[in-house]
Protein backbone atom coordinates (compact mmCIF):
# COMPACT_ATOMS: atom_id res chain seq x y z
CA UNK A 1 0.00 0.00 0.00
CA UNK A 2 0.86 3.79 -0.68
CA UNK A 3 0.57 6.41 1.86
CA UNK A 4 0.83 10.01 1.52
CA UNK A 5 1.28 11.67 4.89
CA UNK A 6 0.51 15.43 5.01
CA UNK A 7 2.22 17.15 8.56
CA UNK A 8 3.24 20.71 9.80
CA UNK A 9 6.21 19.44 11.28
CA UNK A 10 9.05 16.91 10.22
CA UNK A 11 12.62 16.18 10.68
CA UNK A 12 14.78 18.57 12.39
CA UNK A 13 11.86 19.36 14.87
CA UNK A 14 11.93 17.02 17.76
CA UNK A 15 8.34 16.08 19.09
CA UNK A 16 6.16 13.34 19.45
CA UNK A 17 4.43 14.10 16.13
CA UNK A 18 7.17 13.95 14.31
CA UNK A 19 8.20 10.86 16.23
CA UNK A 20 5.11 8.79 15.46
CA UNK A 21 5.28 9.50 11.81
CA UNK A 22 8.98 8.08 11.66
CA UNK A 23 8.51 5.23 13.43
CA UNK A 24 4.99 4.29 11.88
CA UNK A 25 6.99 4.70 8.91
CA UNK A 26 9.84 2.50 9.11
CA UNK A 27 6.98 -0.22 10.79
CA UNK A 28 5.17 0.58 7.47
CA UNK A 29 8.52 -0.37 5.14
CA UNK A 30 9.06 -3.10 6.97
CA UNK A 31 5.68 -4.69 6.15
CA UNK A 32 6.17 -4.05 2.79
CA UNK A 33 4.23 -0.73 2.11
CA UNK A 34 5.66 2.85 1.11
CA UNK A 35 4.70 6.11 3.34
CA UNK A 36 5.66 9.51 1.04
CA UNK A 37 5.99 12.58 3.33
CA UNK A 38 4.96 16.23 2.12
CA UNK A 39 6.04 18.61 5.23
CA UNK A 40 7.46 21.75 5.08
CA UNK A 41 10.89 23.00 4.16
CA UNK A 42 13.54 24.04 6.90
CA UNK A 43 16.53 26.36 5.96
CA UNK A 44 20.10 24.46 5.62
CA UNK A 45 18.81 21.30 6.29
CA UNK A 46 18.76 17.98 3.90
CA UNK A 47 16.96 14.96 4.01
CA UNK A 48 18.40 11.49 3.73
CA UNK A 49 15.32 9.64 3.92
CA UNK A 50 13.48 8.86 0.28
CA UNK A 51 10.01 9.96 -0.53
CA UNK A 52 9.98 13.64 1.80
CA UNK A 53 8.26 16.41 -0.54
CA UNK A 54 9.17 19.68 0.85
CA UNK A 55 6.53 22.66 0.52
CA UNK A 56 8.09 26.44 0.79
CA UNK A 57 7.86 27.69 4.47
CA UNK A 58 9.24 30.54 6.81
CA UNK A 59 11.79 29.14 9.81
CA UNK A 60 10.29 30.78 12.98
CA UNK A 61 13.13 32.69 15.20
CA UNK A 62 14.75 30.52 17.75
CA UNK A 63 13.49 28.91 20.56
CA UNK A 64 10.34 28.12 19.04
CA UNK A 65 12.22 25.37 16.81
CA UNK A 66 9.11 25.31 13.82
CA UNK A 67 8.98 25.39 10.18
CA UNK A 68 5.30 27.67 9.10
CA UNK A 69 4.67 25.76 5.92
CA UNK A 70 3.06 27.85 2.91
CA UNK A 71 0.72 24.98 1.64
CA UNK A 72 0.27 25.98 -1.80
CA UNK A 73 -2.16 23.81 -3.68
CA UNK A 74 -0.68 24.04 -7.44
CA UNK A 75 2.91 23.04 -6.12
CA UNK A 76 2.24 19.76 -4.69
CA UNK A 77 -1.27 18.59 -6.09
CA UNK A 78 0.90 17.04 -9.30
CA UNK A 79 3.28 15.57 -6.70
CA UNK A 80 0.23 13.66 -5.43
CA UNK A 81 -0.89 12.68 -8.50
CA UNK A 82 2.23 11.28 -9.45
CA UNK A 83 2.56 9.31 -6.64
CA UNK A 84 -0.87 7.77 -7.01
CA UNK A 85 -1.43 6.82 -3.26
CA UNK A 86 -4.16 4.69 -2.15
CA UNK A 87 -5.35 7.11 0.95
CA UNK A 88 -4.19 10.53 2.32
CA UNK A 89 -3.15 10.73 6.41
CA UNK A 90 -3.10 14.06 7.77
CA UNK A 91 -1.58 14.75 11.20
CA UNK A 92 -3.01 18.22 11.82
CA UNK A 93 -6.03 19.99 10.78
CA UNK A 94 -4.75 23.18 9.50
CA UNK A 95 -2.62 24.30 6.96
CA UNK A 96 -0.76 20.70 5.49
CA UNK A 97 -4.03 19.23 7.21
CA UNK A 98 -6.17 21.70 5.11
CA UNK A 99 -4.25 20.88 1.99
CA UNK A 100 -4.47 17.12 2.79
CA UNK A 101 -8.30 17.21 2.99
CA UNK A 102 -8.85 19.06 0.23
CA UNK A 103 -6.49 17.06 -2.05
CA UNK A 104 -8.50 14.11 -0.47
CA UNK A 105 -11.93 15.84 -2.12
CA UNK A 106 -10.81 16.72 -5.95
CA UNK A 107 -8.77 13.00 -6.22
CA UNK A 108 -11.59 11.03 -4.89
CA UNK A 109 -9.35 9.86 -1.79
CA UNK A 110 -9.95 8.24 1.43
CA UNK A 111 -8.79 10.68 4.17
CA UNK A 112 -7.63 9.46 7.35
CA UNK A 113 -6.54 11.44 10.47
CA UNK A 114 -4.89 11.34 13.65
CA UNK A 115 -6.19 13.35 16.72
CA UNK A 116 -2.77 13.81 18.35
CA UNK A 117 -3.68 16.46 21.21
CA UNK A 118 -6.62 18.62 23.25
CA UNK A 119 -6.42 21.20 20.73
CA UNK A 120 -8.57 22.86 22.36
CA UNK A 121 -6.82 22.66 26.18
CA UNK A 122 -3.24 23.73 23.77
CA UNK A 123 -5.23 26.83 22.65
CA UNK A 124 -6.95 28.03 26.20
CA UNK A 125 -3.26 27.87 27.48
CA UNK A 126 -1.57 29.65 24.36
CA UNK A 127 -4.16 32.33 24.58
CA UNK A 128 -5.16 33.16 28.12
CA UNK A 129 -6.85 36.39 27.69
CA UNK A 130 -9.53 34.98 25.77
CA UNK A 131 -9.20 30.85 26.93
CA UNK A 132 -13.23 30.20 26.59
CA UNK A 133 -13.04 31.76 22.78
CA UNK A 134 -9.65 30.44 21.53
CA UNK A 135 -11.22 27.04 22.80
CA UNK A 136 -14.43 27.69 20.76
CA UNK A 137 -12.69 28.64 17.64
CA UNK A 138 -10.82 25.73 17.80
CA UNK A 139 -13.72 23.54 18.78
CA UNK A 140 -15.37 24.83 15.46
CA UNK A 141 -12.19 23.84 13.25
CA UNK A 142 -11.90 20.38 14.58
CA UNK A 143 -15.73 19.60 14.35
CA UNK A 144 -15.74 20.69 10.60
CA UNK A 145 -12.06 18.93 9.67
CA UNK A 146 -13.80 16.03 11.33
CA UNK A 147 -16.57 15.60 8.63
CA UNK A 148 -14.38 15.71 5.86
CA UNK A 149 -12.57 12.46 7.04
CA UNK A 150 -13.25 8.99 6.37
CA UNK A 151 -11.62 7.36 9.49
CA UNK A 152 -10.27 8.93 12.89
CA UNK A 153 -7.02 7.77 15.05
CA UNK A 154 -7.25 8.26 18.60
CA UNK A 155 -3.60 7.27 20.36
CA UNK A 156 -5.54 6.23 23.11
CA UNK A 157 -9.08 5.45 24.33
CA UNK A 158 -9.40 8.31 26.21
CA UNK A 159 -9.24 10.44 23.44
CA UNK A 160 -11.75 7.98 21.52
CA UNK A 161 -14.18 8.69 24.01
CA UNK A 162 -13.73 11.86 23.68
CA UNK A 163 -14.19 12.18 19.83
CA UNK A 164 -17.32 9.94 19.79
CA UNK A 165 -18.88 11.83 23.21
CA UNK A 166 -17.94 15.26 22.52
CA UNK A 167 -17.03 15.95 19.04
CA UNK A 168 -19.83 13.53 17.69
CA UNK A 169 -17.91 12.24 15.00
CA UNK A 170 -19.55 9.77 12.52
CA UNK A 171 -16.90 8.45 10.75
CA UNK A 172 -14.82 5.34 12.76
CA UNK A 173 -12.97 6.12 15.29
CA UNK A 174 -9.92 3.74 15.95
CA UNK A 175 -7.28 3.50 18.70
CA UNK A 176 -3.70 3.15 17.30
CA UNK A 177 -1.05 4.73 19.62
CA UNK A 178 1.98 5.68 18.51
CA UNK A 179 4.86 2.75 18.72
CA UNK A 180 7.98 1.82 21.00
CA UNK A 181 11.14 0.68 19.18
CA UNK A 182 12.03 -1.76 21.69
CA UNK A 183 15.36 -3.09 19.96
CA UNK A 184 16.51 0.00 20.85
CA UNK A 185 16.18 -0.82 24.45
CA UNK A 186 19.18 -3.74 24.62
CA UNK A 187 22.31 -3.48 26.35
CA UNK A 188 21.35 -0.01 27.84
CA UNK A 189 24.11 2.24 29.06
CA UNK A 190 22.83 4.09 32.13
CA UNK A 191 26.13 4.40 34.00
CA UNK A 192 27.57 6.45 31.06
CA UNK A 193 24.77 8.95 30.70
CA UNK A 194 25.03 9.40 34.85
CA UNK A 195 29.03 9.72 34.71
CA UNK A 196 28.72 12.31 31.38
CA UNK A 197 26.41 14.77 33.36
CA UNK A 198 28.02 14.06 36.80
CA UNK A 199 25.37 12.25 38.42
CA UNK A 200 26.84 9.07 39.57
CA UNK A 201 25.35 9.08 43.30
CA UNK A 202 22.66 11.36 42.55
CA UNK A 203 18.86 10.57 42.54
CA UNK A 204 17.24 11.20 39.19
CA UNK A 205 13.98 12.64 38.18
CA UNK A 206 14.10 12.81 34.55
CA UNK A 207 11.81 14.63 31.59
CA UNK A 208 12.33 14.09 28.64
CA UNK A 209 10.14 16.46 26.01
CA UNK A 210 9.43 20.05 24.83
CA UNK A 211 10.23 22.83 27.18
CA UNK A 212 7.32 24.52 26.85
CA UNK A 213 3.83 25.86 28.11
CA UNK A 214 1.53 23.43 28.01
CA UNK A 215 4.16 21.14 30.08
CA UNK A 216 3.73 22.33 33.12
CA UNK A 217 7.25 22.72 33.84
CA UNK A 218 7.19 25.20 36.11
CA UNK A 219 5.00 23.44 38.81
CA UNK A 220 7.81 20.31 38.09
CA UNK A 221 9.94 23.33 39.64
CA UNK A 222 8.44 23.78 42.58
CA UNK A 223 7.27 19.72 43.14
CA UNK A 224 11.45 19.19 42.97
CA UNK A 225 12.12 22.16 45.33
CA UNK A 226 10.06 20.08 48.12
CA UNK A 227 11.74 17.25 47.27
CA UNK A 228 15.29 18.53 46.98
CA UNK A 229 14.71 20.19 50.82
CA UNK A 230 14.21 16.70 51.84
CA UNK A 231 16.49 14.65 49.71
CA UNK A 232 20.09 16.04 49.35
CA UNK A 233 21.22 14.03 46.89
CA UNK A 234 17.98 14.78 43.96
CA UNK A 235 18.63 15.85 40.44
CA UNK A 236 15.97 17.25 38.55
CA UNK A 237 17.04 16.27 34.96
CA UNK A 238 15.38 18.37 31.91
CA UNK A 239 15.92 16.45 28.47
CA UNK A 240 14.77 18.54 25.61
CA UNK A 241 14.69 22.07 23.84
CA UNK A 242 11.81 24.75 23.82
CA UNK A 243 10.95 28.37 24.35
CA UNK A 244 10.42 28.40 28.20
CA UNK A 245 14.08 26.92 28.61
CA UNK A 246 15.62 30.10 29.62
CA UNK A 247 12.56 30.60 32.16
CA UNK A 248 12.96 27.73 33.85
CA UNK A 249 16.51 28.06 34.21
CA UNK A 250 16.05 31.80 35.48
CA UNK A 251 13.06 30.15 37.93
CA UNK A 252 15.78 27.33 38.92
CA UNK A 253 18.24 29.91 40.03
CA UNK A 254 15.88 32.00 41.71
CA UNK A 255 14.79 29.45 43.93
CA UNK A 256 18.33 28.09 44.53
CA UNK A 257 18.17 24.91 42.49
CA UNK A 258 20.49 26.37 39.51
CA UNK A 259 23.44 23.12 40.31
CA UNK A 260 20.18 20.49 40.92
CA UNK A 261 18.27 21.10 38.25
CA UNK A 262 20.15 20.12 34.69
CA UNK A 263 19.55 21.21 31.46
CA UNK A 264 20.49 18.37 29.11
CA UNK A 265 19.73 19.93 25.96
CA UNK A 266 18.30 17.97 22.62
CA UNK A 267 19.58 14.30 22.12
CA UNK A 268 19.22 12.14 19.78
CA UNK A 269 16.32 9.92 19.91
CA UNK A 270 18.40 6.93 19.66
CA UNK A 271 20.08 7.80 23.38
CA UNK A 272 16.88 8.24 25.22
CA UNK A 273 16.49 4.35 25.99
CA UNK A 274 20.23 5.82 28.19
CA UNK A 275 18.82 8.74 29.47
CA UNK A 276 15.47 6.37 30.71
CA UNK A 277 17.55 3.75 32.26
CA UNK A 278 19.80 6.24 33.98
CA UNK A 279 16.67 7.84 35.73
CA UNK A 280 15.52 6.51 39.14
CA UNK A 281 11.68 8.08 38.34
CA UNK A 282 10.45 9.70 35.35
CA UNK A 283 8.05 12.51 36.40
CA UNK A 284 5.51 13.77 33.97
CA UNK A 285 3.16 16.75 34.63
CA UNK A 286 1.17 17.52 31.61
CA UNK A 287 -2.31 17.31 31.67
CA UNK A 288 -3.08 17.90 27.93
CA UNK A 289 -1.42 14.78 26.49
CA UNK A 290 -3.30 12.40 24.38
CA UNK A 291 -1.09 9.24 24.88
CA UNK A 292 2.42 10.68 26.37
CA UNK A 293 5.23 8.84 24.58
CA UNK A 294 7.44 10.18 26.48
CA UNK A 295 5.61 7.47 29.41
CA UNK A 296 5.96 4.81 27.22
CA UNK A 297 9.65 5.38 26.35
CA UNK A 298 10.79 5.99 30.03
CA UNK A 299 8.59 2.36 30.88
CA UNK A 300 10.42 0.40 27.87
CA UNK A 301 13.68 1.07 30.29
CA UNK A 302 12.27 -0.11 33.44
CA UNK A 303 11.90 3.45 34.89
CA UNK A 304 8.11 3.85 36.84
CA UNK A 305 6.65 7.33 36.50
CA UNK A 306 5.20 9.57 38.72
CA UNK A 307 2.41 11.54 36.53
CA UNK A 308 -0.46 14.13 37.23
CA UNK A 309 -3.46 12.48 36.47
CA UNK A 310 -5.03 13.45 33.12
CA UNK A 311 -7.00 11.24 30.93
CA UNK A 312 -4.07 10.43 28.56
CA UNK A 313 -1.92 9.43 31.59
CA UNK A 314 -4.03 7.65 32.86
CA UNK A 315 -4.70 5.64 29.93
CA UNK A 316 -0.96 5.11 29.34
CA UNK A 317 -0.72 3.96 33.37
CA UNK A 318 -4.04 1.59 32.96
CA UNK A 319 -1.42 -1.44 33.10
CA UNK A 320 0.81 -0.21 35.71
CA UNK A 321 4.33 1.02 35.81
CA UNK A 322 3.81 4.36 37.70
CA UNK A 323 1.80 6.21 40.35
CA UNK A 324 -0.66 8.93 39.29
CA UNK A 325 -1.23 12.16 41.35
CA UNK A 326 -3.65 15.22 41.67
CA UNK A 327 -2.10 18.53 39.92
CA UNK A 328 -1.02 19.34 43.51
CA UNK A 329 2.91 19.88 44.05
CA UNK A 330 2.61 18.96 47.82
CA UNK A 331 1.01 15.63 46.91
CA UNK A 332 3.27 15.00 43.75
CA UNK A 333 6.33 15.67 45.38
CA UNK A 334 4.88 13.20 48.74
CA UNK A 335 4.74 10.54 45.61
CA UNK A 336 8.25 11.01 44.13
CA UNK A 337 9.48 10.67 48.39
CA UNK A 338 7.86 7.63 49.04
CA UNK A 339 9.01 6.23 46.16
CA UNK A 340 12.65 7.47 46.49
CA UNK A 341 12.83 5.85 49.79
CA UNK A 342 11.32 2.60 48.75
CA UNK A 343 13.51 0.73 46.35
CA UNK A 344 11.56 -2.39 46.54
CA UNK A 345 8.23 -0.88 45.65
CA UNK A 346 10.42 1.26 42.74
CA UNK A 347 11.72 -2.27 41.20
CA UNK A 348 7.71 -3.77 41.18
CA UNK A 349 6.89 -0.85 39.34
CA UNK A 350 9.79 -0.56 37.03
CA UNK A 351 8.94 -4.24 36.02
CA UNK A 352 5.22 -3.97 35.66
CA UNK A 353 6.50 -0.62 33.37
CA UNK A 354 8.69 -2.74 31.44
CA UNK A 355 5.97 -5.49 30.71
CA UNK A 356 3.38 -2.63 29.93
CA UNK A 357 5.25 -1.43 27.40
CA UNK A 358 5.37 -4.54 25.25
CA UNK A 359 2.05 -3.60 23.84
CA UNK A 360 3.64 -0.92 22.57
CA UNK A 361 6.08 -2.51 19.72
CA UNK A 362 6.85 -1.36 16.59
CA UNK A 363 5.32 -4.43 14.42
CA UNK A 364 1.90 -4.67 16.80
CA UNK A 365 0.98 -1.25 16.73
CA UNK A 366 2.11 -0.72 13.44
CA UNK A 367 -0.90 -3.73 12.03
CA UNK A 368 -3.51 -1.64 13.72
CA UNK A 369 -2.25 1.10 11.54
CA UNK A 370 -2.37 -0.79 8.74
CA UNK A 371 -5.93 -2.29 9.35
CA UNK A 372 -7.18 1.29 9.72
CA UNK A 373 -5.88 1.92 6.26
CA UNK A 374 -7.48 -1.20 4.98
CA UNK A 375 -10.72 0.03 6.47
CA UNK A 376 -10.30 3.34 5.06
CA UNK A 377 -9.59 2.66 1.32
CA UNK A 378 -12.60 -0.17 1.68
CA UNK A 379 -14.68 2.77 2.78
CA UNK A 380 -13.79 5.13 0.21
CA UNK A 381 -14.24 8.98 0.16
CA UNK A 382 -16.51 10.95 2.38
CA UNK A 383 -19.69 10.88 0.12
CA UNK A 384 -20.79 14.53 -0.43
CA UNK A 385 -17.88 16.43 0.99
Amino acid sequence: MRVVVFTNTYKPTVSGVVTSIALFRRGLEEAGHEMHIITPEYEDYQDEEPYIYRVPAVDLPAPLDFSLAWPFKSLVAPIVRGIRPALIHSQHPVLMGGLAADLAEEMGLPLVFTFHCRYDEYAERLVPLIPELAGLVIDEIIGRYLERCTHVIAPSPSVRDLLVNEYEVDAPVSVVPTPVDLSGYHDLQPGRVRAALGLADAEVLLYVGRLSEEKSLHFLLEVFARVAQARPQARLLLVGRGPKEGSLARTARRMGLGERVIFGGAVPHGEVPHYAAAADLFVFASEVETQGLALIEAMAAGTPVVAVRSPGTTDTLSAGGGVLVPADDEAFAAAVMALLADRQRRQALGEQALQAAQGYAMPTVTARLVSVYEQAVAAGPRAGR
